[in-house]
């Protein structure tokens, strides 16, 4: 007895091709359908997009009403942030204890979302005055020596 050919309804997906202009090995996969930047340049790039969205969104919610959804947005923006920062950083080898505790200081901070609204706003405007003395304090530091590395980062991380 022989088995009929399986339809091509039921025929498993063809595996996802690496993007054809992107020379082998200058990207990492991350996820079905987005690669991780392997190149420092390429990282800071996707860094410093993610510290502009954070800033946005803390300007939208200083400006406008303070909704607790977007505030819990924000703190986990910044918490997926200043992680993939911190790994990055460290795997460049320019992350200092003292830019690890600050991530923390802010983690710390960003925890403490308060729950009346009054509050709120003050929490916000510390928030907002740390994250912009560290992107353009610590951050721009520790970029700056990771891309004056001697040669390409090239990181084998996942």
């Amino acid at each position: 007895m022989t088995l009929p050919a399986p339809s091509p309804a039921t025929a498993p997906p063809a595996p996802a091709a690496r993007p054809a202009a992107l020379p082998h090995g200058l990207w990492r996969w991350r996820s079905r359908s987005r690669p991780w930047p392997r190149l420092w340049s390429q990282r800071s790039q996707l860094l410093e997009r993610q510290h502009s969205r954070i800033e946005a969104l803390l300007e939208q919610l200083i400006d406008g009403e303070a909704r607790t959804s977007l505030c819990q947005q924000l703190v986990r923006a910044l918490g997926l942030h200043l992680r993939l920062e911190e790994r990055w950083l460290a795997e460049a080898g320019c992350l200092c204890p003292g830019h690890r505790l600050s991530h923390r200081q802010a983690a710390e901070l960003a925890a403490r979302l308060p729950a009346d609204s009054a509050e709120r706003l003050s929490w916000l405007l510390d928030l907002q005055q740390w994250f912009h003395l560290h992107r353009y304090g610590a951050d721009a530091i520790a970029y700056a020596r990771a891309a004056s590395a001697p040669t390409p980062f090239m990181s084998a991380s996942r």
